[in-house]
């Protein structure tokens, strides 16, 4: 089990890369930091001629997953992660349980502790599934839908049904 969501696509274009490249280059906002700001441009981030590294440009939830691309020609592969800082702030989120059992193991002894530990169990798979999970995959669907727009991809695979 991964504590962050993470997806990994095979992605052929319409066009060869160089061509999407002016394209979407029109349509993002060219800086290092990968954080949500105020944009008439569809995505945040770094493009290059061999591959990107993005984040959609919508307020508040575009910044929590990153798109990086590598192309070859037509063809490429797509890597969705959640940023960086949405790990370490989820990270805390999830820690917070393990304080909590800690500070009852300490202040009322194993004994009675030990009761909590489906709750705790509980709350972590209900954080990471729900919570983190649904938001990523929901998050990650409509930056992808823009990208699919914006450099005109034929035909998405995961890299796990490819394997099969």
């Amino acid at each position: 089990m991964k504590l962050f969501p993470t997806r990994h696509l095979n992605l052929e274009l319409e066009h060869e890369y160089s061509r999407s490249y002016e394209l979407l280059k029109q349509e993002t906002d060219p800086t290092e930091n990968l954080v949500s700001s105020s944009t008439n441009k569809k995505f945040r981030g770094i493009v290059t001629e061999q591959g990107f590294k993005l984040i959609s440009s919508e307020i508040g939830r575009g910044a929590i997953c990153v798109f990086i691309g590598n192309f070859n020609k037509n063809s490429g592969t797509l890597e969705i992660r959640l940023n960086k800082v949405f790990r370490i702030l989820f990270g805390i989120i999830l820690s917070y349980p393990l304080i909590g059992f800690g500070l009852l193991l300490y202040g009322q002894g194993f004994n009675n502790a030990i009761k909590f530990i489906p709750a705790l169990i509980l709350y972590f798979l209900i954080m990471r599934y729900v919570f983190i999970g649904l938001a990523f995959r929901l998050i990650s669907r409509t930056g992808l839908k823009k990208l699919t727009r914006t450099l005109n991809i034929i035909t998405l695979k995961d890299k796990a049904q490819q394997n099969v």
